[in-house]
């Protein structure tokens, strides 16, 4: 009986250990098509650097704005005849785009975007991952030319690097010599497909406003240089008193002279 009570301990201790290993042992979940693998990781995965990154997933980014995002990506190989270049092809935005905007807008917060595209040349890997501000494009690989150098080992050549654009820059490590730049590692000011003003924002552009109409209305009060407006009606006191001086004058109660040089008077006097 105690023999056989040891028997059945063994046999469950070996079945969990199984389901462990088993479970350890689970291949991650991959979308596969066409030349194109792509994955979410755990950011723990990715190492310590992006680990220390808050993400802020998942992004409202559309196909257009991803486009642009690939089209403005380049690199450039370090070597004697070494040229800069765009890291995707026309048509390789063709492939990937779609699927990666859909990745970019249901991707967990605690997880990142992996990617392997098979090109003519070979395999172009790489992260992708968005902070509060930033989205962030960490390449392996970039067509065949795997990344080895500074960025990861802090010694030893490197064989090609990204090349910041209007806009961009390299993600900065910080370490107990300095900072520095990891150069497979772009970053780049997240947009936003729909503009939101904030509070400050608001008030802001209702003062702008309100104040535009002041100007507007003190501009309507405001008097005008002579011939910019139209004509002012005539005062009625002046004309009756011209209608006066010219029936004096019509009566032959005054001459010529004195109707003329009372009628300057009087316009003198009024305008």
């Amino acid at each position: 009986m105690k023999h056989h009570r040891h028997l059945i301990l063994i046999l469950t201790l070996a079945l969990c250990s199984g389901l462990i290993l088993g479970c350890a042992s689970t291949p991650e979940k991959k979308l596969k098509t066409k030349g194109f693998t792509l994955s979410y990781r755990d950011k723990t995965s990715a190492g310590s650097p992006v680990n220390k990154i808050q993400l802020s997933h998942p992004v409202k980014l559309s196909e257009a704005d991803v486009r642009r995002y690939l089209k403005s990506l380049v690199f450039e190989e370090l070597s004697l005849f070494g040229k800069k270049n765009p890291v995707f092809l026309p048509q390789d935005l063709d492939r990937i785009g779609r699927l990666l905007t859909k990745a970019i807008q249901r991707v967990p917060n605690h997880k990142i975007i992996h990617y392997e595209l098979e090109t003519s040349r070979g395999t172009t890997a790489g992260d992708l991952f968005a902070s509060k501000e930033y989205i962030h494009w960490r390449f392996d690989s970039i067509k065949g030319m795997n990344f080895f150098g500074r960025s990861y080992t802090s010694f030893g050549n490197i064989n090609w690097r990204m090349v910041p654009q209007s806009g961009q820059e390299y993600h900065a490590v910080h370490k107990l010599l300095g900072t520095q730049a990891q150069e497979n590692w772009i970053i780049a000011k997240l947009v936003s497909s729909k503009i939101k003003r904030s509070p400050r924002q608001k008030n802001t552009r209702q003062k702008s406003l309100h104040s535009s109409k002041n100007k507007t209305k003190a501009l309507s009060r405001a008097p005008v240089n002579e011939g910019d407006s139209p004509a002012k009606s005539p005062d009625p006191a002046l004309e009756e008193k011209l209608q006066f001086l010219k029936d004096l004058h019509e009566k032959n109660l005054i001459d010529e002279k004195e109707y003329d040089q009372k009628r300057k008077e009087l316009l003198d006097t009024y305008l």
